[in-house]
């Protein structure tokens, strides 16, 4: 057998440090706003704060309505399972003619019963992020809108 010379030696080492960085070099698809505006909204529903609840959300209920949804319940451990493409040139506008670009997340957590803390049932949902590129909102980052929530019995 034929022993590895020290310059076939570092040739192999250039190698694998070179495919590990190419590899490792991949975009990654870093899109952690939703786990922490996922639970910035549950804590606000557990709080009752709808300053941080109006925050999360492109078209907020009113004050009023807020408080009478989440008067029994509150949402807890909130996790987000699968996170759509994002598309930058899918450019939509809302209603008042906005521009804006969207994501698709789905997310799971858990109903919790206001009195007593305990957990009612499990909740699986999805909701579309947007992010306005103009308008009063473009400042805000990325909102919750059109949120879908089914709630399963175990």
């Amino acid at each position: 057998m034929k022993r590895m010379t020290a310059i076939s030696y570092s040739a192999v080492l250039v190698f694998v440090v070179a495919a590990s960085v190419f590899v490792s070099c991949k975009k990654k698809d870093n899109f952690d706003e939703p786990n922490f505006i996922l639970r910035k909204w549950a804590k606000a529903t557990e709080t009752l704060n709808f300053r941080d609840y109006k925050s999360c959300e492109a078209f907020p209920k009113s004050e009023q309505v807020f408080r009478e949804i989440y008067r029994d319940y509150y949402i807890a451990s909130t996790s987000v399972t699968r996170m759509g493409g994002l598309d930058e040139k899918n450019v939509n506008k809302d209603p008042e003619g906005n521009s804006y670009i969207s994501r698709a997340i789905s997310f799971e957590c858990t109903e919790m019963k206001r009195s007593g803390s305990k957990p009612v049932r499990f909740l699986r949902g999805d909701v579309e992020f947007i992010k306005y590129e103009d308008g009063d909102r473009k400042a805000d980052g990325w909102l919750m809108w059109n949120r879908i929530i089914v709630r399963i019995n175990k």
